[in-house]
């Protein structure tokens, strides 16, 4: 089972806090006010949350407990995230979800190539438990990234933000990869040893 909180943990390290760029979209409550984005949480995403237009001053004291809730019950739970192994396989999906939105989640269907309505259920879910966990995250990570250099290329408004999803990217490997080498390397040296004593005795 996943474990939310460090996968939440993660999300709001790469969010950072506070943001009012005028470009990002994200960044205006329903009567075009520029009011800004905080943990990642954006003015619309703020605005579902509370019931009205948020101004600047109550986007800017979006506390991280309240971040926390909200990317729980808006982003977490729909993924069904406790239900997704391993823990980097989890973290990459919710992430896909709160960056990339309905997008991110038809993205991995498409890597799982099942139907891409935007929504992990039952079907989708299957599909997750079958495959290599490994290859899946780096194929969902290819998508998302290829994704990310489309949007820049078709959006100018939007290439100033391309190196900072790339980076975010590079914080997303899966954890066999630290430690396949020592496990090879120990498997190597274990083979070596028996050979060695097998051709003695043999």
């Amino acid at each position: 089972m996943a474990n939310f909180s460090e996968a939440v943990k993660k999300v709001l390290d790469l969010e950072g806090g506070y943001q009012d760029f005028v470009n990002d979209t994200g960044n205006y409550n329903s009567r075009g006010e520029l009011v800004g984005t905080n943990r990642g949480i954006s003015a619309p995403v703020y605005e579902s949350w509370i019931g009205r237009p948020p101004s600047r001053e109550e986007m800017k004291a979006i506390t991280r407990a309240t971040a926390e809730e909200i990317y729980r019950k808006k982003y977490w739970l729909p993924i069904q995230g406790d239900r997704i192994n391993p823990q980097y396989l989890a973290e990459i999906i919710f992430d896909g979800k709160v960056n990339q939105g309905q997008k991110g989640i038809m993205l991995l269907q498409e890597a799982l190539g099942v139907p891409a309505d935007g929504i992990i259920g039952p079907i989708t879910l299957a599909a997750i438990s079958r495959v290599n966990p490994a290859r899946l995250h780096d194929e969902y990570k290819r998508r998302r990234i290829a994704f990310y250099r489309q949007l820049a290329a078709s959006n100018s408004s939007y290439s100033q933000f391309l190196a900072g999803w790339l980076n975010r990217m590079d914080n997303f490997k899966p954890q066999s990869q630290g430690s396949a080498l020592p496990i090879l390397l120990l498997a190597l040296g274990f083979i070596a040893y028996k050979n060695r004593y097998s051709c003695i005795y043999r």
